[in-house]
């Protein structure tokens, strides 16, 4: 015989108690963020604090259990994080064109709210200026490439206040892990340490340096490379700017960033910013 409608009732009733105070503590946790926004507006504190976000979900994850994926616990907080973001004051996305067809908005709204402000930028390019100047809170532009044109990562460094402060999508099923299109978010706000980070650097170098000899340079002076990339100038002078995505958080007065730095002849380095390491979830087989 299965479950009558009266033996369900205690279940039911439980859950229905469930939810009642699970909006219990969602609304009391907007009240609480709304007095974090009050005292930030008077600081000028950040209201996206990526490291912070990656170390809640990392708490969270880590003593989840049951039948509930930990994609879903992952959305479900995600929804929650952003909209406590944009309950601390006005928040808007800048975005432009990405591989993949509608990539760059599925990462936004992933990231930000289904509900997110969000503004299109023709190029890469503009979403810097943009963030630069203040038109949007956060940009989202595509992870490096290599490329005998300026990349937006090479003119950075004509906009310093601008740092890249986190990498989406944070949250990977490992199935996936390499292959769902991904962007860098940047902002005016300085990135945070969350605990387990990556940096991302440029050098500046007058010569043409190989990407296989600018990586052995890299590995002499102990700096764990994961991606590299390079571009031409952009001024035009024929020099190249290479990137290097490193472990750690690593800004550029560490003493091995200046030991490479030494190696190419006195190359410029610049701190582009740093970001949480994705967390990869193992899929079931």
């Amino acid at each position: 015989m299965g479950n009558t409608p009266d033996s369900l009732t205690p279940l039911r009733q439980e859950i229905d108690s469930i939810d009642k105070n699970l909006h219990d503590l969602l609304m009391r946790r907007a009240e609480i963020v709304g007095e974090i926004g009050r005292r930030k507006a008077s600081d000028g504190g950040p209201t996206f604090r990526p490291a912070r976000e990656a170390q809640l979900l990392r708490r969270l994850l880590a003593r989840h259990e049951g039948d509930l994926p930990k994609a879903v616990l992952v959305r479900l907080w995600r929804e929650i994080i952003s909209s406590s973001t944009r309950l601390q004051g006005d928040f808007s996305v800048g975005y432009c064109p990405m591989e993949g067809d509608g990539a760059a908005l599925r990462l936004a709204n992933g990231q930000f709210g289904l509900d997110a402000n969000v503004v299109k930028q023709a190029s890469a390019a503009q979403v810097v200026l943009a963030v630069g100047r203040g038109d949007v809170t956060v940009g989202l532009v595509p992870l490096p490439h290599s490329s005998d044109s300026p990349e937006w990562w090479a003119e950075m460094r004509n906009v310093p206040k601008v740092r890249i402060v986190a990498r989406l999508p944070w949250f990977l099923e490992s199935s996936e892990n390499g292959d769902a299109p991904g962007a860098f978010v940047l902002s005016a706000w300085e990135p945070e340490e969350s605990g387990e980070d990556r940096s991302v650097l440029t050098f500046a170098c007058e010569s043409d340096v190989s990407r296989g000899r600018f990586a052995e340079l890299a590995a002499q002076n102990d700096l764990d490379v994961d991606t590299q990339a390079v571009a031409a100038g952009p001024d035009g002078s024929g020099g190249r700017v290479h990137l290097l995505d490193v472990a750690g958080f690593v800004s550029d007065d560490d003493p091995r960033v200046r030991g490479l730095a030494t190696l190419l002849d006195n190359a410029e380095p610049r701190w582009l910013g740093a970001y949480a390491v994705p967390f990869v979830a193992q899929t079931k087989s």
